[in-house]
């Protein structure tokens, strides 16, 4: 539903796909660490990959990437479904790398 909400939320479906690819990503980045720190395994799988995974679908971004190409290119994202896509990738890498160090850095390691 948040996905959902999210995506349909803004005037361009593909504003809010990001939008909640980032949120999803930078929300699994946190629960990453904090799992590895102090959570249990049965809630890892239902925030990580439940919770998280249905937040950030790769799906979505290839449909909307792929919607962007011309009918007669190659069956690969060009143009603005490629710049997209990589738009996509690139900017949940950098979550990654800033959320990680951010979530090592206020969760501390259970005692």
């Amino acid at each position: 539903m948040l996905r959902w909400g999210l995506a349909t939320s803004f005037d361009e479906n593909r504003s809010g796909t990001l939008k909640a690819n980032l949120i999803g990503v930078a929300l699994a980045s946190f629960f990453l660490v904090f799992m590895e720190r102090q959570g249990s395994d049965t809630l890892r799988h239902f925030l990580l990959p439940g919770f998280c995974g249905g937040l950030t679908t790769f799906s979505a971004v290839m449909l909307l990437s792929l919607q962007s190409m011309n009918t007669q290119s190659l069956p690969i994202p060009t143009g603005v479904g490629l710049n997209y896509l990589l738009e996509t990738v690139l900017l949940s890498l950098l979550v990654v790398a800033i959320c990680i160090p951010v979530a090592r850095k206020f969760i501390p390691v259970r005692s």
